[in-house]
């Protein structure tokens, strides 16, 4: 992934993150913990989970009340088509694949709906490097 996408992507403050769980040992809870550490506006999307630290969950990306510009993506792939229906939907921009939840078809779909894909990136790397870009 070139480095001007991942800028370009970080730009944006509105964000959600598919997959954000209270459990402090799982990738899910620390990009949405990290994003909300590093002052954005996150939204955290599990039909598991009504609240993480006083934070509210969303069921769906559709249940948001306002837009966002990045998902997140911290699920298995098999699990993520129809959030990148929804984030199509919704008008998100970007979509931004944890190693291990991107898929050859996710990618496809993303492009197909004119989303930008972000893969063999991790997003906790990146705004660790976010000055850097």
């Amino acid at each position: 992934m070139d480095s001007k996408t991942i800028e370009a992507a970080l730009g944006f403050k509105n964000w959600a993150v598919v997959g954000a769980t209270p459990n402090k040992q799982k990738y899910g809870y620390m990009v949405f913990k990290k994003l909300k550490k590093k002052g954005y506006n996150v939204f955290a999307i599990n039909p598991l989970y009504d609240e993480i630290e006083n934070n509210k969950v969303y069921k769906t990306l559709l249940d948001l009340e306002r837009k966002v510009d990045c998902v997140s993506m911290v699920i298995a792939p098999e699990r993520g088509k129809i959030y990148i229906e929804q984030a199509a939907i919704v008008g998100a921009k970007y979509v931004w694949f944890q190693p291990g939840a991107e898929s050859n078809e996710l990618i496809e779909l993303c492009k197909k709906n004119s989303i930008i894909p972000i893969y063999n990136a991790c997003v906790l790397v990146a705004l660790n490097h976010k000055n850097n870009f």
